[in-house]
């Protein structure tokens, strides 16, 4: 039975991403879905609403990878939710995981992604390894917390009461060659939050 209101929960999630941004990121920030489930739907939204060099892509049908630097079961969550919202600008969101302790060992892999995830207790201790592996590399970074965006990361979550939100480092996202929507930064709080 929690399985399967899970998953429940999992669609309604990805249903809301279908409404588009506004509604999709209010909707989902509510504090009755567990709140890796929520970041998942925030993952896709930010997925939606940034633009990467065409060069990033393989071809039209190349999807688009994003790696979660964390634990396996954080890394099912953001599969199920990607899987849910469906294709995005025509491609797929393929999602792999990353143990903390491979981040330099596995430096081309990260590379190689659009979105980087640092989540949880990974956040602190590989977060300046993460960011020194993708420097350059057009490749979207959001962590668990605020200060992974005050450290040099583009996005991080933040608790606001009983809702999850985000902060935005636009400087980041400039030098990292990205363009995200003025929708998307628009809703962000300041970074010192």
């Amino acid at each position: 039975m929690g399985r399967r209101r899970s998953r429940w929960s999992v669609f309604a999630i990805a249903a809301t991403l279908l409404l588009g941004l506004a509604p999709g990121l209010s909707a989902v920030a509510r504090d009755d879905a567990p709140r890796t489930q929520i970041e998942a739907a925030f993952l896709v939204n930010f997925v939606r609403f940034t633009q990467w060099p065409d060069a990033r892509f393989n071809s039209r049908q190349s999807p688009y990878v994003v790696t979660v630097v964390g634990s396996e079961e954080v890394a099912e969550v953001v599969r199920e939710v990607a899987d849910a919202a469906g294709l995005v600008h025509g491609r797929r969101i393929s999602v792999r995981r990353m143990a903390a302790a491979d981040v330099r060992r596995q430096r081309m892999a990260l590379r190689a992604s659009h979105v980087v995830f640092v989540h949880g207790s990974a956040d602190l201790r590989v977060a300046p390894e993460v960011l020194d592996v993708v420097k350059g590399a057009n490749v979207l970074t959001i962590g668990d917390s605020a200060r992974f965006a005050r450290a040099g990361g583009m996005l991080g979550f933040v608790q606001v009461g009983s809702r999850l939100a985000f902060v935005a480092n636009p400087d980041a996202i400039q030098a990292g060659g990205l363009s995200v929507s003025a929708k998307v930064l628009k809703l962000a709080r300041d970074i010192e939050t």
